[in-house]
């Protein structure tokens, strides 16, 4: 089953974040809709792909 998105994404589009602390308040990424979802679930409502909660690069001091 190919994954695509299908628009119901932008229901739960996330505000922006002004420090950019995303992940940790509680925001998600999903790939393939190229968006940050507030959801409380581990997969896109849209297209059903795993939403990653970790950053991919960890902050350098």
């Amino acid at each position: 089953m190919a994954k695509f998105c299908k628009g119901l994404c932008t229901e739960y589009r996330a505000q922006k974040i002004p420090n950019g602390f995303r992940y940790c308040s509680g925001q998600k990424r999903c790939t393939y809709c190229s968006l940050y979802l507030q959801v409380s679930g581990i997969n896109c409502p849209c297209c059903g792909c795993r939403l990653r909660s970790k950053s991919r690069h960890k902050l350098r001091n």
